[in-house]
């Protein structure tokens, strides 16, 4: 049986500086770095735009039940999620270019770059520059999270009458979501039913895959409640490169607030010598 989601793999990978550049009629320039990413849980491709500059190649990796991939089942795991990216990464027309990969993940989105990046190593032959994972617990560490959590217990039953109002309630104490968003009842449910699958898939997804020849950084904010230093630093064995921390003022989404330091972060840890 297959462990892949059903949508074609090229519905997965968003170029979200192309998109920005058809709407500002921007020329096409050399990037000097090509980073894609991994968004967390509930999120959508479009949760790095912030991401985009002229000189950076932004990709979002976009999941199944949500923008232009709304009506397609979730994904039955983590690493087939990973495994539909590889697949449309290796087909993609940059590969060759010589620009430095990093592959970016955030919150859910870091077990599924984790993977992905491994993935092209050993099985698509691309080489990653560096491997970014951002504010979440590796699989098989204790996680600082109350796994008893009643709001998300409740929240991801959407059997119980008072699910999705349990479900706001702590997407509000985790932060990042629009309240605008939490407050409007026929927008929370649009985006609800992707969230409780990633957040099954996330919970589900207990290993670390193969490790990449690669650098580590390892990014968390500083009033993150969500995880630890040491539930990052257990991310440890998924790269065979030097480790690096970093720490960005904010809660549990502090990378769009610091963009500008996040990118320098990214372009001084990249191997140069590590494209094909």
């Amino acid at each position: 049986m297959s462990t892949r989601p059903t949508g074609a793999p090229g519905r997965c990978l968003v170029d979200l500086s192309a998109q920005d550049r058809l709407r500002g009629g921007a020329p096409a320039r050399t990037p000097r770095l090509r980073v894609l990413c991994c968004p967390p849980a509930g999120a959508a491709a479009g949760y790095w735009r912030f991401l985009v500059r002229e000189d950076v190649h932004v990709l979002g990796v976009q999941y199944p039940g949500r923008e232009n991939r709304f009506r397609e089942p979730s994904a039955p795991s983590l690493t087939a999620l990973a495994a539909e990216a590889a697949e449309a990464v290796a087909a993609a027309p940059w590969t060759s270019s010589g620009v430095p990969l990093v592959v970016l993940g955030h919150s859910m989105g870091a077990s599924v770059a984790a993977e992905l990046a491994s993935r092209l190593e050993h099985r698509e032959g691309i080489r990653v520059a560096l491997l970014a994972l951002s504010a979440k617990t590796a699989p098989g560490a204790a996680d600082p999270q109350d796994p008893g959590d009643e709001d998300l217990r409740t929240g991801l039953d959407p059997q119980d009458p008072g699910a999705d109002a349990a479900l706001a309630r702590w997407l509000r104490r985790l932060g990042g979501t629009p309240e605008a968003v939490l407050e409007n009842p026929e927008l929370l449910a649009l985006q609800l039913p992707a969230l409780r699958a990633d957040l099954r898939l996330s919970g589900a997804h207990d290993r670390l895959p193969a490790p990449v020849p690669a650098p580590l950084l390892l990014l968390r904010g500083t009033g993150d409640g969500s995880v630890d230093a040491a539930g990052m630093d257990a991310w440890g064995p998924v790269a065979t490169g030097p480790v690096q921390r970093r720490e960005y003022p904010g809660g549990h989404h502090p990378l769009a607030a610091h963009r500008d330091r996040l990118l320098e972060d990214l372009e001084a840890h990249a191997a140069p010598g590590r494209s094909r």
